[in-house]
This record gives structure tokens, C-alpha cells and sequence, in this order.
């Protein structure tokens, strides 16, 4: 009995220590997965190499090539990618010169009238006898956001249309939007 009262005694109750889980932190590059990335081209950009400076003045190093780039690559042009990152590289899958998109594009309407879309270099959009109305664009996740404006005295956000630019160079620029497709042309 006396015995079994040391035990009990000698015992607090306390369960046995388990270990610790072990947490692995591995670097960013290290992790695969898609990234979006705001900047300029940097002039380390070759044939198959783009040089990116992002917003904070980081440069990064995508492999790119012809298909995955929407507006061409120049040199101090702002651009929006989409990329992969895998073990040892980073892979433009979708990358839009910003700066290509910034023009008036035309195109003959139903009418054959000319309509107009102008994209500046502040986001804002102006449209020119269209039937819709657009007033701030932007490029998020590799597609084209254009915004109608807010109605004075209406409380619900203004209409996103969002669009897949399939074409973009220096005189076309071709927008899909579900089964609509729609061409214009650079006006300047």
C-alpha cells in the first residue's frame, strides 16, 4: 500500500510531452504556383528572358515566349504577367504590355459608323458613339476589366465587363467576352 501511495504521489498527473511538429519554410521560389506581377520591362530582356522591375523596384526574371505575350515587349513598357514559378525558374504563362493597350481603337459598328474605346495611361476609359459606357480600365489575372460608370443616386457598383484580349499589337486589338468577339483597330 505504501508502495502504491509513493507512486500515485510521485506521479503529478502530467501527461508525457509530445513532440513538436516540425515546420519546414521553404522559400517562395521554392513553392510552385501562379503569381501575378505589375511592372516594367527591364533592358536585361532578351529573346527569351523578360527583365521585370515590379512597383517596389524588385527585379525578377521570367522565361517567356512569342505566344504568351500580348502586345509585343519593349524596353520601359509597364506590364501586367501572369507566371509560374517552379523549382529553379519563373514561366510567363500570360503577359500584357500595358502600355500597347494604352490608344483609341476603332471599329465599324452595326450602323457602319465608327466607335471608338480609349484606354489612357491613368486607367481611365472614354467611350466614342459606342452603345455602352466605359470610364476606368485595368488588367487583373490577365484580362481586360473595363468599368461603366456609377449612376448619380444609385447605391449598387458600377458593371465590370471583363474581357480575354486574344490579339494585341501595334494596329489590332481583338476582345472576347463569353461568345462575343470584338476587333478594333489603332486609331493613333
Amino acid at each position: 500500500m505504501a508502495l502504491l501511495t509513493a507512486l500515485l504521489f510521485s506521479c503529478d498527473g502530467k501527461k508525457p510531452k509530445e513532440a513538436e511538429p516540425v515546420v519546414e519554410i521553404r522559400p517562395l521560389d521554392e513553392i510552385p504556383g501562379i503569381y501575378e506581377m505589375h511592372g516594367t520591362i527591364g533592358d536585361g530582356t532578351s529573346m527569351n528572358v523578360m527583365e521585370c522591375i515590379n512597383d517596389d523596384g524588385d527585379t525578377i526574371y521570367i522565361n517567356i515566349n512569342a505566344q504568351a505575350i500580348m502586345g509585343g515587349v519593349t524596353v520601359g513598357d509597364e506590364i501586367d504577367i501572369i507566371y509560374n514559378v517552379s523549382k529553379d525558374e519563373n514561366v510567363a504563362s500570360v503577359a500584357v504590355n500595358m502600355t500597347a493597350l494604352q490608344h483609341l481603337w476603332t471599329q465599324r459598328g452595326n450602323d457602319g459608323k465608327r466607335q471608338s474605346l480609349e484606354l489612357d495611361s491613368k486607367g481611365r476609359a472614354t467611350t466614342y458613339d459606342m452603345t455602352i459606357e466605359y470610364d476606368s480600365w485595368e488588367v487583373k489575372d490577365g484580362l481586360l476589366l473595363l468599368r461603366s460608370p456609377m449612376k448619380p443616386g444609385e447605391e449598387k457598383p458600377a458593371a465590370v465587363d471583363t474581357f480575354e484580349i486574344m490579339r494585341l499589337t501595334p494596329d489590332s486589338l481583338v476582345l472576347i467576352n463569353g461568345n462575343m468577339m470584338t476587333e478594333f483597330e489603332r486609331y493613333n
